[in-house]
C-alpha cells in the first residue's frame, strides 16, 4: 500500500508541476503569436479554469495518498509537512481558480478594467509560481525521504 501511496503522490505532483511549466513555456507563448486576440481570449478563457481544476484534482490525489501513507506507515512528521505544503498549494489553487471571472471581467472592461486585470494576473502568476515551487519542495522531501521511507 505504501508503494502505491508513493505512486500517487509523485504522479500527481509531477502531472501538476509539469502542467504548471508546460502551460507557461509552451502553450502560452504560442497562444499569443499563433492565435489573433479574440481565438486567444477564447482559448484562455477554456483553458485556464481546466488548468486550476486539474491542480485541484491533483491536489486531492496528493492528500489521498499522504492520507494513506499515514494510515498504513505512521504518522510521521514527514507526512504532516507534506500535508501542510500540499494544502497550501491546493488553498492557493483554489484562489486562482476563483479569481478568473474577476480576471475576465476586468479583461472586458477595456482600458477601464487594465489596471485591475494587471494586478489580478500578477497576482495569478506569483499563485503558480508559488504552487510550482511548493510541489518542488514537495518531490525533493519525497525524493530524499525515500530510501528511509516516508
Amino acid at each position: 500500500m505504501e508503494t502505491l501511496a508513493a505512486a500517487v503522490l509523485t504522479i500527481s505532483a509531477g502531472i501538476w508541476i509539469g502542467a504548471i511549466v508546460f502551460q507557461s513555456a509552451v502553450v502560452a507563448p504560442a497562444v499569443f503569436v499563433d492565435l489573433d486576440e479574440a481565438a486567444a481570449r477564447s482559448f484562455l478563457r477554456t483553458l485556464f479554469p481546466r488548468f486550476f481544476r486539474l491542480g485541484l484534482v491533483c491536489g486531492a490525489l496528493m492528500l489521498a495518498a499522504l492520507f494513506g501513507f499515514g494510515v498504513f506507515a505512521g504518522w510521521t512528521a514527514t507526512v504532516f509537512v507534506l500535508i501542510g505544503l500540499t494544502g497550501v498549494m491546493i488553498f492557493l489553487e483554489a484562489i486562482s481558480l476563483a479569481m478568473v471571472p474577476q480576471i475576465n471581467t476586468a479583461r472586458d472592461a477595456g482600458p477601464a478594467g487594465e489596471a485591475t486585470f494587471a494586478r489580478l494576473h500578477r497576482t495569478s502568476v506569483f499563485l503558480t509560481v508559488a504552487i510550482l515551487l511548493l510541489g518542488i519542495a514537495v518531490l525533493t522531501i519525497v525524493a530524499a525521504r525515500a530510501a528511509a521511507g516516508i
